[in-house]
């Protein structure tokens, strides 16, 4: 039987990963930005009929979780996921339902 190392870092950044995709919020965006493979804060706000300031603090929090990846163009930042894999992980979760 293989034993596992409950605090080796691969681990605890999944589950970090994971964790942080618990919200509504973030997983739309996740979903959003599967058919939109790169969108700016306002575009995503927009998009989901939210404020923009609700937008921004998701965005930073996966952002910080290393869920999104972004790129400052100009005044505008552009947001998109950071692994195709976080894409199919959460189209799996939402398969279970």
């Amino acid at each position: 039987m293989k034993v596992l190392n409950l605090n080796s870092e691969a681990l605890l950044a999944a589950a970090s990963m994971l964790k942080v995709l618990g919200h509504p919020i973030r997983i739309s965006i996740v979903e959003l930005l599967e058919e939109s493979p790169r969108m700016s804060v306002t575009e995503i706000f927009k998009a989901l009929r939210i404020e923009q300031a609700i937008a921004s603090h998701h965005l930073n929090t996966l952002k910080n979780k290393r869920v999104l990846s972004s790129e400052r163009v100009g005044k505008n930042t552009y947001y998109s996921v950071s692994h195709v894999g976080l894409i199919a992980a959460v189209k799996s979760v939402r398969d279970c339902q």
